[in-house]
């Protein structure tokens, strides 16, 4: 991957620069693809699949929502409509009229909210282990677990073995440490309210813009059955692929199988 440095020196001093979103590239080819990242990560979470990826094929940007990573110094107000303006600047930067783009778990409803408001300029969509439009509704209890892991590490470390099938704790304090580094404290919990509370399920019915649906079989929430009563539901141009040994991070936990699925979408092949 190369890094191009959080502040944008090569766009010029003016608020429209100050706000731009973090990114890092990979690959030079003609298909643009712009990667979001969940609540818990940022754009490292995609770090063990860029060796697979074909980058004469494609041109992948990783971006990082205000509040994580290469974006930790910017604020906002955490919504998923600053997250689609905060994309759509980034691509008019990029010089980018039409892109494809991959969400996952938080960012999943952004893809539909990106495909709502911008119908023309959105080529394709990856939704992956993805929150929709319609939130993800936590009861009292839930609510106070997820809450925890902004502060409670041990909480964190619970959540990451928990929607992984069981991975090691290696892993989920792998996870942690590279949360707490590139994750600001006050965007956390922000983030999950906009979770919890979003709801445009009545913008999105009937888009026909192409919908790749990817799960993992050891995800616990975010299931087969999830995305047929949500994504499939509602998008006349969407399939599905269940990955296997996976639960809610396929793009770390089965990395070259995750790039060979994602590309064979992004070049109208069979998937």
């Amino acid at each position: 991957m190369t890094h191009l440095p959080s502040s944008h020196p090569n766009v010029g001093n003016d608020a429209a620069a100050a706000s731009l979103l973090g990114f890092v590239r990979h690959g030079h080819g003609p298909e643009p693809v712009l990667v979001l990242h969940d609540w818990l990560g940022d754009h490292g979470n995609y770090a063990a699949m860029t060796p697979y990826l074909d980058g004469d094929a494609c041109t992948y940007v990783f971006a990082d929502l205000r509040g994580y990573g290469l974006s930790r110094h910017l604020t906002g107000a955490c919504t998923v409509d600053e997250i689609a303006a905060d994309c759509l600047a980034l691509a008019d930067h990029l010089g980018w009229p039409r892109f494809n783009v991959l969400g996952h778990s938080m960012t999943g409803m952004v893809t539909q909210r990106l495909a709502a408001n911008a119908p023309d300029r959105i080529k394709r969509a990856i939704a992956v282990c993805p929150v929709s439009a319609a939130g993800n509704r936590l009861g009292p209890d839930a609510y106070a677990f997820f809450a925890s892991t902004a502060h409670d590490d041990e909480a964190f470390c619970r959540l990451m073995q928990y929607v992984t099938g069981g991975l090691g704790r290696g892993w989920a304090q792998a996870k942690l440490r590279r949360h707490r580094a590139s994750v600001a404290p006050a965007c956390r919990i922000p983030y999950l309210d906009m979770l919890v509370h979003t709801d445009f399920v009545d913008e999105v019915r009937g888009l026909t813009t192409p919908y790749l649906v990817i799960v993992g079989d050891k995800d616990p929430g975010l299931d087969e059955a999830a995305m047929r009563q949500t994504f499939l539901a509602w998008h006349p141009n969407a399939q599905l692929r269940v990955m296997p040994n996976c639960g809610h991070y396929p793009m770390q936990e089965c990395p070259p199988a995750f790039a060979a699925l994602i590309e064979a979408f992004l070049a109208d092949k069979a998937v």
